[in-house]
């Protein structure tokens, strides 16, 4: 199928679970644990190939895998636009504090 999109949130949840994440400061974080997409929206995708590389530490539960395989959302067609680079900027409302205030 065709890339649609991929969901960011189930695999911020799955990274978190691996330890990737805090729940409140002071939590440790394993620096060993991240993701790489290796698709982007638009592409074709052909059963077996991968779209998603995880590193980390032991084994994926199942839980783990349906969730991450549940982000990748296919299409049987191309996406009709493709999705903008930069969603939207956002800049500072008023004066920079302090030292920073030259450097606008």
């Amino acid at each position: 199928g065709w890339v649609q999109q991929v969901q960011a949130l189930p695999l911020a949840r799955v990274l978190h679970r691996l330890g990737a994440g805090r729940t409140r400061a002071g939590d440790p974080v394993n620096p060993r644990v991240g993701a790489e997409l290796l698709v982007g929206t638009g592409e074709h995708l052909r059963a077996g190939q991968p779209w998603l590389r995880v590193h980390h530490e032991g084994t994926l539960s199942a839980e783990d895998r349906r969730e991450l395989q549940d982000a990748l959302r296919l299409g049987r067609e191309p996406p009709q636009e493709p999705p903008p680079l930069v969603a939207e900027t956002i800049a500072p409302s008023g004066p920079l504090p302090g030292p920073c205030r030259d450097s606008q």
